[in-house]
């Protein structure tokens, strides 16, 4: 049989006859030159990884971390909004929050107010009972001599069940405290442990109470409020922002509307981003009975101003 059709070209006897000393010569020498080349390209392979991703990649490809890529920017944001924070139990007044969410400088501004704070001759207590939250609002705007955008008005029970939507929170208490209440309108107690707790809404209202009316250390109270905000002012929270605002509207006395909710958007999302180093200050009452005294009240109207 023919293979070539030039001249040398190689036979093989279709009747098996020995080969020719030309044929053995070539076939020889084509065997040595696959063998050398598999051999060649073997070596090459193993030394200088000759992958099928390394041929295909190219050279100048650089992995790129996820985390590394570049996040989108959040929302410019100004301004400062102060909220007045009511919580009762069947119209008595328990206490008072005041907090003021500074976006200029991204910070929260808190201070707890005793339920029997003199506004004027009157408590913020027998204002409430016999006037409402509005004209609790009035004293406090004109005991701190600036406004106040919005009022949250709650019953204990409801303030409870809306907290612990949020979720709980991590707080260290200085030393364990066991305390019921005596002769009071409304009774609580506290039973915690000292050190890292997880705090839920009614341990929170009870916590307050202990702070305000029995220590008389409102910094703590603040303390406690600021790392509520802190904590529950989360990625998590904004996620579920718009059924949270729902629960909150059905359960709360307030003049915040929809609008007002949807406005404050760009505000939550840097409020509640990760990186964001959000800022938290205390302004501390101090109380001469149930009067602020002049110094510390001056000191706390400046934490309100806008």
């Amino acid at each position: 049989m023919r293979i070539f059709k030039n001249r040398g070209d190689i036979y093989f006897s279709k009747t098996n006859k020995k080969r020719s000393a030309e044929q053995k010569i070539l076939i020889t020498a084509l065997v040595l030159i696959i063998v050398f080349t598999v051999v060649f390209v073997t070596v090459l392979a193993v030394r200088y990884d000759f992958s099928a991703k390394k041929f295909f990649a190219p050279d100048n490809l650089e992995l790129t971390n996820v985390s590394d890529t570049q996040e989108e920017p959040l929302p410019q944001v100004s301004g400062k909004t102060n909220f007045i924070v009511l919580v009762n139990s069947d119209e008595n007044l328990l206490f008072t929050i005041l907090v003021q969410v500074d976006l200029d400088n991204i910070s929260y501004k808190t201070t707890v107010l005793k339920a029997d704070t003199l506004c004027d001759g009157n408590s913020l207590a027998d204002i409430y009972s016999q006037s409402g939250v509005q004209n609790v609002q009035t004293a406090v705007e004109s005991l701190m001599g600036t406004d106040f955008d919005y009022y949250i008005d709650m019953q204990s029970s409801d303030f409870s069940d809306f907290f612990d939507e949020l979720g709980v929170f991590n707080y260290p208490i200085a030393s364990e405290i066991r305390f019921r209440s005596e002769g009071e309108k409304v009774s609580y107690s506290v039973r915690m442990k000292a050190g890292e707790q997880e705090i839920d809404g009614s341990e929170y209202i009870n916590l307050i109470r202990y702070y305000v009316d029995q220590e008389n250390n409102i910094s703590a109270a603040n303390d406690l409020v600021l790392n509520s905000l802190l904590q529950q002012m989360n990625s998590e929270n904004l996620e579920n922002s718009e059924t949270l605002f729902n629960l909150f509207v059905a359960a709360a006395n307030t003049n915040i509307t929809v609008r007002d909710f949807s406005l404050a958007g760009d505000g939550l999302t840097v409020l509640a981003d990760e990186q964001t180093g959000v800022g938290a200050y205390s302004a501390v009452c101090e109380y001469d009975g149930n009067t602020i005294t002049d110094e510390s009240l001056q000191k706390v109207k400046g934490y309100f101003t806008k």
